[in-house]
């Protein structure tokens, strides 16, 4: 369930992340999380990483969910996280272009997978821009 930040939060958030940005949790320095009763605990580098990635997200306004590596996703849920049609996404597995498997009758996507095609897929869609802002230079073109 995603969680979003209220917007009251925004510049706390801004600040919370400049500072743990700034100062990174080490396997010698670690983060202290401190309860609301006053219980102080270390956390794990990989616990304070998780943080620094949410607050990063919230800081901008994003919303954010944590989900296993392992999940798996509907197709529609697939769809949404792509922002693409049902129906493409499932063109896109027929196509081998996402690895998927059946449950029964029903096909599902390790969230893992599809990210793996996320990056990728915006990877070179940040590369055809910058190849067209290069030609149109060349080409005197200006957008």
């Amino acid at each position: 369930m995603p969680i979003a930040p209220a917007k009251r939060e925004t510049k706390a958030l801004a600040q919370l992340f400049e500072l743990m940005a700034r100062q990174p949790a080490t396997a010698q320095k670690r983060a202290v999380l401190q309860s609301p009763e006053g219980e102080r605990l270390e956390l794990p580098v990989s616990i304070y990483k998780v943080l620094v990635a949410a607050v990063a997200a919230m800081a901008q306004g994003d919303s954010v969910s944590i989900v296993p590596v392992h999940h798996e996703l509907t197709t529609q849920q697939a769809a949404d996280l792509l922002h693409v049609s049902r129906p493409h996404l499932v063109k896109l597995l027929e196509e081998g272009e996402i690895p998927h498997h059946k449950t029964g009758s029903h096909r599902r996507i390790y969230i893992e997978d599809l990210l793996r095609y996320r990056d990728l897929r915006d990877a070179q869609r940040r590369e055809a821009l910058r190849e067209l802002t290069r030609k149109s230079a060349e080409f005197g073109l200006e957008y």
